[in-house]
């Protein structure tokens, strides 16, 4: 599987997005212009692993979720069906990127096991699971 700029670009970007900060903010805060930002998120321009790692490093991700969901990706990529989103199949939303963010910041593994039990009981109270 290649993992390729534009792939890259659109997780910058959602990840930009989700932290409400602008591309001149990013930019600022890994030494380039908005401009290299806005190509950087176009794929433009291929990112270098040093200023991916800078990246990942601002933005409090682990330099791997540049990388989540890439075959989800580039299926989206080479299919010609307009209707065909990543969001629906396997991409994280908004929420759910906020969601998986806090459950990684999390102190220790019981405050994990006990989140985990709860959203687990909630849905089965549901009847989702």
């Amino acid at each position: 599987m290649v993992v390729d700029n534009k792939m890259i670009g659109h997780r910058i970007k959602q990840r930009r997005e989700h932290l409400k900060i602008s591309q001149e903010r990013l930019g600022e805060m890994i030494g380039v212009t908005y401009q290299q930002i806005q190509k950087y998120e176009k794929g433009t321009n291929k990112v270098s692993a040093e200023r991916l790692s800078s990246i990942a490093e601002n933005m409090k991700v682990p330099i791997s979720f540049f990388f989540e969901n890439a075959e989800e990706f580039l299926v989206a990529e080479e299919r010609e069906d307009e209707n065909y989103s990543i969001r629906e199949k396997k991409a994280l939303s908004l929420q759910e990127q906020e969601l998986l963010d806090c459950f990684r910041l999390l102190p220790d593994k019981d405050a994990m096991t006990n989140l985990v039990g709860f959203l687990r009981s909630l849905c089965k109270k549901k009847n989702l699971l």
